[in-house]
């Protein structure tokens, strides 16, 4: 993948994961930024999202996992359970990410996508999604090494995740739309 958190044995420190989130968004961005301008809205691809809806889908799938990491932890263990098995690790949870993919016809949920005809202003949408990397790093604060990988939240695609997982999983889920521009820009 794209980041430095594959092959590790242990658990990556928040200064990692961190990182890996500034970088993945930053290369998503300055991907989206090198493409014409007039390409921004435009439907490259019948019947595929715009680059401004990947992006689009990116900020509120990110702003959904801050809010989550956001709620009381007491209110998570009560929803949610605590993690009884062992941490995935980034590459674990690209293959488990990439194992639904292959098996199902997965579609984001309705408010997680841009209605059809919607256009926005590039550098607009782009700060929104700088934004949301700034609110998810601010939630991820409140979290301590221990209590990341203790407490979980539900995706609706992968199952149960730890605090941790979900963080590899918002850099994984950047880069596989980052991916997916580039493969449908490449045609």
């Amino acid at each position: 993948m794209h980041i430095k958190l594959t092959n590790m044995t242990t658990a990556p420190p928040k200064a990692q994961l961190i990182q890996a989130l500034q970088t993945s968004f930053q290369d998503a961005i300055d991907w989206i930024n090198a493409q014409p301008e007039d390409h921004f809205n435009k439907d490259l691809v019948p019947g595929k999202w715009t680059i401004a809806g990947h992006l689009y889908h990116l900020i509120k799938s990110t702003k959904a996992v801050s809010k989550g990491m956001l709620m009381p932890k007491m209110g998570l263990r009560t929803m949610f359970g605590k993690n009884n098995r062992q941490e995935r690790t980034y590459d674990e949870m690209v293959m488990k990410y990439e194992a639904v993919l292959a098996t199902t016809n997965l579609k984001a949920p309705s408010s997680y996508e841009a209605e059809p005809g919607r256009t926005f202003e590039r550098a607009a949408l782009i700060l929104r999604f700088q934004g949301e990397l700034q609110d998810m790093i601010n939630a991820l604060d409140r979290w301590s090494e221990e209590d990341m990988s203790a407490y979980i939240m539900p995706h609706p695609a992968v199952g149960k995740c730890t605090i941790r997982e979900f963080v590899y999983f918002t850099t994984l889920h950047t880069y596989h739309h980052l991916d997916i521009l580039k493969e449908q820009y490449a045609k």
